[in-house]
């Protein structure tokens, strides 16, 4: 062996000067392959074995080693070995498959996992993925396809972003919404991805539902810290869902019948096998009953209906074994309409937003080390309002158009070198062109035979950005892995240059065989912002871009977690602590709104806003067996400050949340039913709300001897001079929020094909929840007193919900 080798070296006086360049080549040759161990490259996909659809986040691992190898965004690995090896293949919710390996060189390896079987309950399995004391990443979850359609669901519809929602350091903002509020931030700062593009409006029906499809979804990846080098451009976090690549092997379709909308899905192959496709679309039908409904309520003098729609379609082909393309295609669209006529007067209200999304890619394998992605893409958001009025009897009308919106031209490029085992390099460029349409307004008149046309408002403007960013995943023996990276960012306007880099470092320190100690650092930037009024998510919150008066947020994080596997339940547990700093956020100034003044947006807003937050974080999340689900708590504390709002002093973010808690657990009784639960709670959001009332008298006006009464605005008597008292800017807390949802699924094989039932109950408990508030004033004329009482508007009671689908072999 080597120290066999190395005892029969001669001596080195008895060595002719010529022979010792040789001898020491020679020895240094030797060392090196026997260190090396004679080690060759082997690499591949990872995917479905029923449909061959490519698995993200799939691990390989040396049997009996914490070496490995984790698949990328496309299924692609690629790992160093031994000649003679037993791998291991896994990802959640596949069967695991070991596989001896004997190689004379390099080799691809493509491997097609098994959907598991659940066992016995008495049977613990280990988690089926990358054990999570192993990965540097902090601050992620992944949540797959199938639990997430194991969430109960609402009005027949599961919805990822409630499935986020329920985890820790995540806030819902009100109720029912799909807002998305992350340690601390505000909805404009979530870099929401569909298949590694930005969509700016994630929600239909004001809020209510997001624009995802289920049946589309591969998986869902949420990261709240510890940022990776090649995400930039928002704050708070990074949601990555991956759609469906379509299924390569069978052609299936399934339908689903909801209680407001319905969708169908079909995929398969084409060319013998080489690429596939999926299209999936979605519709409500809420529209179908308003607008009877309205005409009858109305004697049929007025109309409203509304309803949104979405579709899907991705295409995959493999020109060769080391080409592979994809085309894919968003669309999906939000569309009011109200009427009113009568024998003198007509009007008509439209109200429409939506999305465009179309991308195109290209991977190409230079060699088994060398992974390349090519990536163009569009993508527009807009959002649209129209009112006309007509007086028949005068013959005058009048018309008035608001429109907003932005769209994105998108070039990007990306390489993965696969060094060797301890460092594997990413690194990439991308350009973006944004076009901003803040909210221009256009009015039209004809009265009395005179015609006038005005425009006013924020008009188009232009700006372009360009990223360059390169990380390094790099082991330091067992025990020590890191993410190191750096993300640099220019991006222009009207002639002015904002330039940043942004350094990025995770670290993870092995404590034990099944826990870790991890730190990351994050410093991002972000190039756009939304102006929003009312935090639903509504479609007049406006995105607008960053400029000289309203410079780029940015921010600085910094994140300490523990993470322990725990074995004998099957089960992840992740502690971590975190602080967060925010500058130059901006909110409309007090008294403004997106529908008032001609003045531009960036005369309406306060722009030197400042971000402060931390907390805890606690997840118990467990990924295999009969019974799964996670439980997450969050204590934390999210303050803003702006110059000119509250004096000047701090005050508490709306969505601030000292306490919340997240539950979502899912038994499977046996193969034909199953049930879940899900069960929120979080402590009152942060309102201003006037506390009292007292008499104001201004220098050089009457005394309070000599004020008298008035007849109020709220047809009630009250002396004149009152003035509200407020505790400060968002120092009044509303109660408590809570709620519990249930879903029961039915599964029956039929003859040719599934048939699932799917039964729900939104607010088991009929919790009434606030939505808002506001005060109610009455007059007690026994007394001669103005009474007020604060009152509560509660939005959802108990509903039951269902939906029957139906997937043919």
């Amino acid at each position: 062996m080597l120290s066999q080798k190395l005892t029969n070296i001669p001596d080195m006086s008895e060595i002719k000067k010529a022979d010792f360049k040789k001898f020491c080549t020679a020895t240094i040759l030797c060392a090196i392959t026997l260190f090396s161990g004679a080690q060759h490259r082997i690499s591949g996909y990872i995917e479905d074995k029923s449909t061959s659809e490519k698995l993200f986040g799939a691990t390989v691992v040396i049997e009996g080693t914490s070496q490995g190898a984790v698949s990328n965004f496309h299924g692609y690995y690629s790992l160093e070995v031994p000649s003679e090896v037993v791998l291991v293949y896994s990802f959640v919710g596949y069967e695991p498959i070991k596989k001896a390996i004997h190689l004379s060189g390099d080799s691809t390896l493509t491997i097609g996992l098994s959907s598991s079987v659940v066992l016995d309950e008495v049977v613990i399995e280990g988690n089926k993925d990358e054990r999570i004391e192993l990965t540097p990443q902090v601050s992620t979850v992944k949540i797959s396809g199938k639990q997430l359609m194991n969430l109960p669901a609402i009005g027949g519809e599961v919805d990822v972003l409630k499935a986020i929602q329920l985890m820790p350091g995540v806030q819902s903002g009100k109720e029912g919404l799909t807002g998305i509020y992350v340690r601390g931030g505000g909805p404009d700062q979530n870099l929401i991805l569909l298949d590694g593009v930005p969509l700016y409006n994630v929600s239909h029906l004001g809020g209510l539902f997001s624009v995802f499809n289920p049946d589309v979804i591969s998986d869902v990846t949420l990261m709240k810290g510890g940022f990776p080098a090649r995400y930039g451009g928002r704050l708070s976090s990074v949601i990555n869902i991956k759609v469906k690549d379509g299924n390569k092997v069978n052609n299936t379709t399934e339908g689903t019948v909801g209680l407001i909308s319905a969708r169908v899905m079909n995929q398969g192959p084409i060319a013998g096998g080489r690429g596939s496709y999926l299209i999936g679309a979605r519709r409500t039908y809420i529209d179908l009953l308003t607008r009877p409904l309205s005409k009858s309520a109305s004697d049929g003098k007025s109309s409203f209906g509304y309803h949104f729609h979405d579709i899907n379609a991705k295409l995959s082909y493999e020109v060769t074994d080391k080409d592979k393309i994809q085309l894919s295609i968003y669309q999906g669209d939000d569309r009011g309409l109200a009427k009113l006529k009568d024998t003198v007067d007509n009007s008509r209200s439209i109200f429409a937003w939506g999305n465009l999304l179309t991308t195109a890619r290209w991977n190409h394998l230079f060699s088994d080390k060398v992974f390349t992605s090519l990536m163009v893409n569009y993508s527009k958001y807009r959002f649209k309002l129209d009112y006309e009025y007509e007086n028949t009897r005068e013959q005058e009308n009048e018309s008035f158009e608001y429109k907003s919106g932005i769209e994105d031209i998108g070039v990007s490029y990306e390489v993965e070198y696969y060094m060797n085992n301890n460092h594997n390099f990413l690194g990439g460029i991308q350009f973006i062109n944004h076009f901003f349409t803040p909210g221009v307004n256009r009015i039209k008149t004809n009265l009395e035979g005179s015609e006038m046309e005005t425009t006013f408002g924020s008009f188009d403007i232009r700006s372009t950005e360009f990223s360059g960013y390169v990380e390094d995943q790099w082991s330091l023996g067992s025990l020590v892995k890191f993410n190191l990276g750096l993300h640099y960012n220019n991006y222009q306007i009207e002639g002015d240059y904002f330039h940043s880099v942004q350094p990025r470092a995770t670290a993870r320190i092995l404590t034990s065989d099944n826990s870790s100690l991890k730190f990351s650092y994050a410093s991002m930037q972000q190039n756009v912002h939304l102006l929003t009024s009312s935090g639903a998510g509504l479609p007049t919150d406006i995105w607008v871009p960053a400029t000289d008066i309203a410079k780029p947020q940015s921010s600085q994080q910094v994140t300490i977690a523990y993470t322990r596997t725990l074995d004998f339940v099957g089960a992840d547990l992740t502690i971590e602590a975190y602080k967060k700093e925010m500058s130059n956020l901006i909110a409309y100034a007090e008294g403004e709104n997106w529908e008032e003044s001609a003045a531009d947006w960036q005369d309406k807003v306060e722009s030197d806003g400042r971000g402060d937050s931390k907390g805890l974080e606690i997840l118990l999340h467990r990924k295999e067996g009969r019974f799964n689900g996670w439980l997450g708590y969050t204590i934390s504390k999210s303050d803003r400050q702006f110059s000119s709002v509250n004096f000047g002093r701090t005050f508490p973010y709306k969505y601030d949340r000292r306490h919340d808690v997240g539950l979502l657990a899912s038994y499977e009784i046996n193969d034909r039913t199953d049930i879940s639960m899900a069960w929120v709670y979080g402590t009152g959001n942060a309102i201003t709300l006037g506390e009292a009332r007292y008499v104001a008298v201004l220098p050089g006006q009457v005394t309070p001897q000599d004020i008298g009464f008035f007849w109020g605005p709220s047809m009630g008597f009250g002396p004149a001079g009152e003035a509200e008292h407020y505790n400060g800017r968002n120092g009044f807390r509303m109660r408590s929020y809570h709620r519990a949802d249930l879903g029961v699924r039915f599964k029956k094989q039929k003859k040719n094909g599934q048939r699932i039932w799917n039964i729900g109950i939104y607010n088991v408990y009929n919790r009434a929840n606030p939505f808002y508030y506001y005060f109610d004033e009455t007059y007690d004329f026994n007394t001669n007193e103005t009474k007020r009482k604060l009152k509560q508007v509660t939005l959802f009671p108990i509903i039951p919900t269902f939906s029957y689908t139906y997937k043919f072999n």
